[in-house]
């Protein structure tokens, strides 16, 4: 269905002009913009969107009307004009609208050009739009600005997470793997990712800190049987962000407040586990959970405990941008904070590619969040 709504459009629009001043400019964005995005299942991805050339024919398409409603969002903040970073990723977004309006999916070479002009756009988008919410929260001096900015960037980096994989998935199949179809693993072993991430939190405290903590990672299958690996259909750079994130908050964590001669007695511990439908995992440390007070501001971009970046903090923003990766694909992640003990991250993935279809955020249709925090 998606490949014939998007060659209708292909149809309709092939012989539209595009300017990037003036008028005309803003009235093709707002025609897009007013388009239905369309939602792309795993399905899909390894079957029909596997072939470089049909994809193309579809990102000429979709693309644009995800950029657009970008676009939009970033038009309809009333001091957008007066944030320096708000301006800079108009500019980055309007600039790659053209660039794909302009894009011919039948000639491979160039089109892929393209893709990676779009996607080096989007490099430090996460860092641009963070640092532009949070100058915007000085200029308007609001009290529910929080709400206000964590709805925006929910909504915005998940449209952006969507293009960036669909513009990668493109290149991947472009360039085949043996083992992957594009940026998707059709036998992703969710014990060994999570090893791996682990691994190189670990390598990233003992670098950066001199030590590190005590990871145990164990898998169970659908029968129960401890050791063996559950696998599925995924995009492994996925859960890769999403456990990178978890272990970095549970390794500081941990070492914040344990002495080299505790760290055995206070492992951080993941287990995977699944049955036909979902793989889940559970993140669980012994650090004393997350502060009462804290309460539901680590879901905020507006909320750190970090003074400046580093390989173990970054920008603060990684758990609200682990759930969006988690819900990408219809997952849900939940924090649960025990006080004076530790905290429990509960990742849930769905397992059938069918019922595995992209949330596309569409200001026509918001997306309410269905994430927690408990105490």
């Amino acid at each position: 269905m998606a490949r014939v709504l998007a060659g209708l459009r292909c149809k309709a629009w092939r012989t539209q002009s595009w300017t990037l001043a003036g008028a005309c400019r803003h009235c093709s964005v707002e025609k897009f913009a007013a388009m239905k995005p369309n939602p792309v299942s795993m399905h899909s991805w390894i079957h029909e969107f596997a072939h470089p050339g049909t994809l193309a024919e579809f990102l000429v398409e979709e693309i644009p009307i995800r950029f657009a409603e970008r676009i939009r969002w970033i038009e309809q903040v009333n001091e957008w004009k007066d944030v320096p970073e708000l301006v800079e990723s108009h500019l980055k977004h309007t600039a790659s609208f053209s660039y794909m309006r302009k894009a011919d999916p039948k000639d491979p070479v160039k089109f892929q050009k393209t893709v990676q002009k779009v996607l080096k756009r989007q490099d430090n988008m996460v860092e641009l739009m963070t640092l532009g919410m949070q100058k915007l929260r000085k200029l308007r001096q609001a009290e529910n600005f929080d709400g206000f900015s964590n709805k925006f960037l929910d909504n915005f980096l998940l449209n952006r997470l969507g293009c960036n994989l669909l513009l990668s998935h493109y290149l991947a199949c472009a360039h085949p793997h043996r083992k992957m179809i594009g940026i998707i693993d059709p036998q992703c072993d969710a014990v060994e990712t999570c090893r791996a991430a682990g691994q190189e939190i670990l390598d990233a405290c003992r670098d950066f800190l001199g030590r590190q903590p005590v990871l145990r990672v164990e898998g169970f299958s659908p029968e129960g049987h401890q050791g063996l690996a559950p696998r599925f259909t995924y995009i492994p750079g996925i859960l890769t962000f999403i456990m990178r994130e978890l272990l970095k908050n549970s390794f500081r964590a941990t070492l914040d407040i344990t002495p080299d001669e505790e760290l055995e007695s206070r492992p951080i511990e993941v287990i995977v586990c699944a049955n036909e439908a979902h793989v889940m995992i559970r993140v669980s440390d012994r650090a004393q959970g997350i502060p009462i007070e804290v309460g539901n501001r680590v879901w905020s971009y507006m909320y750190t405990t970090s003074s400046k970046a580093s390989p173990l903090s970054g920008y603060g923003v990684g758990l609200p941008l682990s759930r969006l990766h988690a819900r990408y694909m219809g997952g849900t992640l939940e924090l649960i904070s025990l006080p004076g003990y530790g905290t429990n991250a509960y990742l849930s993935l769905p397992r059938v590619d069918t019922e595995m279809i992209e949330v596309v955020p569409d200001e026509d249709a918001p997306v309410a969040s269905s994430y927690s925090f408990t105490v």
